[in-house]
């Protein structure tokens, strides 16, 4: 089963609880993941990584020859990306207009990320450290914007309890 992780589950990693400097070996799970076949991102989600400072260690990260193909392109995912804008634009209770425009961007990364899950088929899933919240307002939620096109979305400790044995071991 192939996932789509989200820019956010990648920067609270590094921030929080997996840093590079001192856990090396959830960077090594997500490189092993991908050489599986497992793991994916998307090419929207680089763009957000790719803009932070030159030393970033995202940014490093992101340029690291092994993860050439785990940014996948979006840009095949446009009609499902046109069905979730249109499924957001009449959700009630209704968005507030800023939540439509941020999460509508088109250089933002959570929108699409749901289409190409849509695109590539309903074994994908998204990987987010968002919950759902089917009254806001002000936030379009990942798992509720997700739940429209049928696609599902699981957080990253579930991903680690399914795909980590000790140590980061990767396991099917």
């Amino acid at each position: 089963m192939p996932y789509l992780l989200d820019t956010d589950v990648l920067v609270a990693s590094k921030r929080m609880h997996y840093h590079p400097d001192f856990c090396q070996l959830f960077w090594d799970w997500i490189d092993v993941g991908h050489s599986m076949g497992v793991f994916f991102s998307l090419d929207k989600v680089k763009d957000e990584l790719m803009s932070g400072n030159e030393d970033d260690l995202l940014r490093q990260w992101c340029k690291r020859p092994g993860l050439s193909d785990f940014f996948l392109p979006s840009k095949g995912a446009v009609a499902e990306y046109a069905a979730l804008a249109n499924w957001v634009a009449k959700r009630q209770p209704e968005y507030l207009p800023a939540a439509l425009s941020k999460f509508l961007a088109t250089k933002g990364a959570d929108a699409w990320l749901i289409a190409a899950a849509a695109n590539k088929g309903a074994a994908w899933k998204v990987v987010t450290n968002e919950v759902s919240a089917p009254e806001s307002k002000k936030d379009v939620k990942l798992p509720d914007a997700a739940a429209s096109l049928s696609i599902e979305t699981i957080s990253l400790s579930q991903l680690l309890r399914k795909h980590a044995k000790s140590n980061f071991q990767f396991a099917m």
